[in-house]
């Protein structure tokens, strides 16, 4: 009976010390620092020929760092991922411009990159040459005139002849079609 009874003490015991104890909380561990990102972009400005083109450049950031890159012009695109995460590369195109001198931006982590595209102003040749005075003109023009001028294209695509004639003052141009086109 001496067992029976210890064995009831010692059970009541362990379920009082159960009751009254307080229970150990697991450790917490700190909540992790967030990543600070950064972005270097190895330039800011490309100025493209009017032929146009292609260009990359590098952006260097943490290997978590996540960056995207748009164009606010339909003239560049870029054929390189728009999203990327760490440091990568951006690549981009712009076809011939047969227009005036234009600039987009591309948006690179937050940060600018002027794109300036050059008109591909082709000059198909300058010409000259000599204007001889016909029947029934004015007398008071001279007998005859020297003259220059060239053929190139415009900034709408059209081709036309820019005629100068130093002695009359004269500058004229002129739209002409150069091989059906």
């Amino acid at each position: 009976m001496r067992y029976a009874r210890s064995g009831w003490l010692v059970v009541m015991l362990a379920v009082i010390l159960a009751s009254c104890s307080k229970k150990a909380s697991s450790p917490t561990s700190p909540s992790p620092t967030p990543t600070t990102c950064t972005y270097t972009i190895s330039t800011t400005s490309f100025s493209m020929a009017g032929a146009g083109g292609t260009a990359t450049f590098a952006v260097n950031t943490g290997t978590s760092c996540a960056w995207t890159v748009s164009s606010n012009s339909s003239f560049v695109t870029i054929t390189s991922a728009s999203s990327q995460t760490g440091s990568g590369t951006v690549s981009f195109s712009v076809p011939e411009n047969t227009g005036d001198t234009r600039t987009a931006t591309l948006t690179v982590a937050g940060q600018a990159v002027t794109v300036t595209q050059a008109p591909n102003d082709q000059v198909y040749g300058n010409w000259g040459g000599t204007i001889t005075k016909g029947t029934g003109c004015s007398a008071a023009l001279p007998a005859s005139v020297d003259w220059t001028g060239t053929i190139r294209r415009t900034s709408t695509g059209s081709n036309e002849f820019a005629i100068i004639i130093p002695a009359l003052a004269v500058s004229q141009t002129l739209p002409i079609v150069i091989n059906g086109s």
